[in-house]
């Protein structure tokens, strides 16, 4: 396949960032836009030189698309999704694949159906420093691993829940909407995390979900952690994720052998770093008829270990991650 054509769903909020990357990504030709309205579409428009639309079925009939990016608020992702991979249109959903895990499941059911391509939007995992250490940690260069444990605590202010993300369309707070990163990251670095302890609360914010919780996980592999997730805090921003083992340790751009402090050979992710990087493996899959690194499967297994998380604060209770179906 030469250059597709691509469309953005969802191009008044981050789907102008999905534009600006795609700008810098050979093989693929931004044609379209859709947002709700014609005064969020007009400036999208106006910007990339494309068509804009404010119905994103119609733009799927009217254009000659391959692909589409899908920026639209969470609750929506498996609608828009399944519309375009009915229409023959492979599809990048931002993160989370969608709120519900069922709905998750119906983007898998459909893309198995219509032999589609779809990807879900994970671009932390795009980094030198973590592709490396998961290299590293499938070779067992750490050991067995015994602790991993990420903390993700932002700010965000209430203006920010008073649009949509406060709503019952988002689904959930600052674990599904923003820690889920780093959720992905330990569930993808350590080999799977097996069943959640949590709780959680709304400490800091006018919301329809948690703005703190706190959880300890088992992992698949034996081992123990822990995720913690905020956006009340001020003053102690940060994202980490950490990974130790018993023949050594990771931790947010620091590798340890034994005692010792180590600087490595970093690995490049092959098709670059950051949302960038992500965007041109997903355009190199579509183009070559191959999954891509982060497929529907993998952005909804993040979806259903966040969910048992929330399930886990409801029920008072640990619950496995293959237990959510009979709750």
């Amino acid at each position: 396949m030469g250059t597709i054509g691509y469309g953005i769903v969802g191009a008044s909020g981050f789907g102008t960032t999905h534009a600006d990357r795609l700008g810098a990504i050979d093989g693929a030709d931004l044609l379209a836009g859709s947002a709700r309205s014609e005064s969020s579409i007009a400036p999208f428009a106006e910007e990339y030189d494309v068509r804009g639309y404010t119905d994103h079925v119609e733009m799927f009939e009217a254009e000659d698309l391959d692909a589409v990016s899908v920026c639209t608020p969470s609750g929506t992702h498996a609608e828009v999704a399944i519309d375009a991979i009915e229409r023959g249109i492979d599809v990048l959903v931002e993160k989370p694949l969608d709120v519900d895990v069922e709905r998750a499941d119906r983007i898998v059911e459909a893309a198995d159906e219509h032999d589609a391509t779809i990807a879900g939007v994970f671009q932390r995992r795009f980094t030198p420093e973590r592709w490396t250490a998961k290299r590293w940690l499938d070779e067992g260069r750490f050991g067995d691993v015994l602790l991993a444990d990420t903390a993700v605590k932002y700010h965000r202010s209430q203006s920010y829940y008073d649009d949509w993300h406060g709503t019952e369309e988002a689904g959930g707070g600052a674990l599904l909407q923003q820690a889920i990163h780093f959720v992905d990251l330990l569930d993808w670095l350590t080999g799977g995390i097996e069943s959640v302890s949590a709780s959680a609360d709304t400490l800091a914010h006018e919301m329809n979900h948690e703005d703190v919780l706190v959880a300890t996980v088992r992992f698949e592999n034996g081992g123990y952690g822990t995720i913690e997730a905020t956006t009340g805090v001020r003053g102690a921003t940060r994202e980490r994720v950490e990974v130790n083992g018993t023949e050594g340790s990771y931790s947010s751009g620091t590798f340890a052998l034994g005692d010792e402090t180590v600087e490595p050979d970093l690995d490049r992710p092959p098709c670059g770093t950051g949302l960038e990087g992500q965007i041109r493996d997903f355009v190199g899959a579509v183009r070559e008829g191959r999954q891509p690194i982060v497929d529907a499967r993998e952005a909804r297994r993040a979806v259903e270990v966040v969910l048992v998380a929330y399930a886990s604060a409801e029920l008072g209770r640990e619950v496995a991650v293959g237990e959510l179906r009979e709750l």
